[in-house]
């Protein structure tokens, strides 16, 4: 009985101690200035948009609107400038009429009542792709076993292997992005990259290591033109999946060509954090602040370049 009530004095002795340590600690007083945000992506299929907003302090979860819509925002083209961009309240972002063309250098300044802050970003020169090959192969797969009346059944999986041909210019390094996607736009299903030996090599130079276990990554890849520099090249990748049904498997493969800097902006977040990314290239970027790199002064964010093309095909005429 003693034991028991010591134990339960004790008890009460931490809870007091505890709720003591808690009331003596003042979060804002580590409460930091807010930086700067500055957001765009530049392509000759939109009009110039800009995102001004402010970094918050994590206790500020109830504050939701972070965009400062009282910033002077100019733009300047190959170093000259050109207009003052208008608010937007329905998307509340900065806009400009213009669409920036190839080779044009478009820096972006915007002064408001926090400071000020500015990026650059220069439009990239687009790269078709010239063919798609596909080749395939089913299986019975282990993983897809269930039972029937019969006794245990094997389901199919399949393997389809794309080989994405395409030239890339000589004139200066080129960085890009592939992405494949249903039809619906989503993401396909498990692909693969390790089968090309521009991505292994990307690979172990982030993480120092090569990998025989696969490269993952459902939302697409970054690359650059280490490997093949002024030549033609044809990626391998390899898409992994259930095979359930016949039917139609469309598939949209998207060839990106990147600025540099947009390029660092995108490998830093595809191998880190993947599933925190969403929509379109043109899009990504116009949200929370990457920690992994900016190319903005006075602040933190992304100006970067981006144009796309892209070849439709289906899985279908390959799985038999």
């Amino acid at each position: 009985m003693n034991i028991h009530f010591k134990t339960s004095i004790w008890a009460v002795m931490a809870g007091f101690m505890l709720t003591a340590c808690y009331k003596d600690i003042d979060l804002e007083k580590y409460r930091p200035e807010p930086t700067l945000v500055l957001n765009s992506i530049l392509s000759p299929d939109e009009i110039v948009r800009v995102q001004v907003a402010r970094t918050v302090f994590f206790t500020d979860h109830r504050e939701t609107d972070t965009n400062i819509a009282d910033a002077e925002v100019k733009m300047y083209v190959n170093g000259k400038y050109t207009e003052t961009l208008r608010y937007d309240e329905a998307s509340r972002m900065y806009l400009s009429d213009y669409h920036p063309v190839p080779g044009e250098l478009i820096s972006l300044e915007a002064e408001t009542p926090l400071g000020h802050v500015s990026g650059q970003g220069i439009i990239p020169e687009v790269v078709p792709i010239e063919g798609v090959r596909l080749t395939a192969r089913t299986f019975d797969d282990p993983d897809q076993m269930y039972w029937a009346p019969g006794g245990v059944t094997y389901g199919k999986s399949y393997e389809a292997t794309y080989y994405i041909t395409f030239t890339d210019p000589s004139v200066e390094r080129n960085f890009y992005f592939i992405r494949i996607e249903s039809g619906d736009g989503i993401a396909a299903e498990t692909i693969d990259y390790s089968y090309d030996e521009v991505f292994l090599a990307q690979q172990e130079s982030i993480d120092g290591i090569t990998t025989n276990t696969g490269i993952y990554g459902n939302e697409g890849r970054t690359f650059s033109d280490n490997l093949f520099n002024g030549k033609r090249y044809t990626l391998k990748i390899v898409e992994k999946a259930p095979l359930y049904t016949n039917d139609s498997r469309p598939r949209k493969i998207i060839l990106y060509s990147l600025s540099e800097d947009y390029y660092h902006y995108l490998t830093g977040i595809f191998n880190t954090d993947e599933e925190s990314v969403k929509g379109s290239l043109t899009d990504l970027g116009l949200t929370e602040p990457s920690p992994h790199y900016s190319n903005i002064t006075g602040g933190t964010g992304i100006v970067g370049g981006v144009q796309s093309r892209s070849v439709r095909v289906d899985l279908k005429s390959v799985l038999k």
